[in-house]
């Protein structure tokens, strides 16, 4: 355990190993101040975190594992009917 002192200012230096960290800020109602290292999850990218997501992106990740990428014949596709919707139409 440290004891740090807040300057004039009203800042405490936690030192460089926490530079641009992110923290929580909780104030007790002692006066006791913790704080926790905290991660930013932009508001758009939430869903990501969401529990359900979660599972299925670590399923995501074992099927790629266990699936690795292999060469592919484009015409063993084509001759198996795969075309993979990209026809071209010849102008009329």
């Amino acid at each position: 355990m440290h004891i740090k002192i807040v300057g004039k200012s009203g800042q405490i230096s936690l030192g460089k190993a926490l530079a641009g960290t992110g923290f929580l800020v909780e104030e007790l109602p002692g006066g006791d101040i913790i704080l926790k290292r905290a991660a930013v999850v932009p508001i758009n990218e939430r869903w990501a975190h969401e529990p359900a997501v979660r599972d299925k992106l670590a399923q995501a990740d074992t099927w790629m594992r266990d699936h690795p990428p292999a060469e592919t014949s484009l015409e063993e596709l084509e001759a198996a009917g795969h075309s993979g919707g990209n026809e071209r139409k010849q102008p009329a």
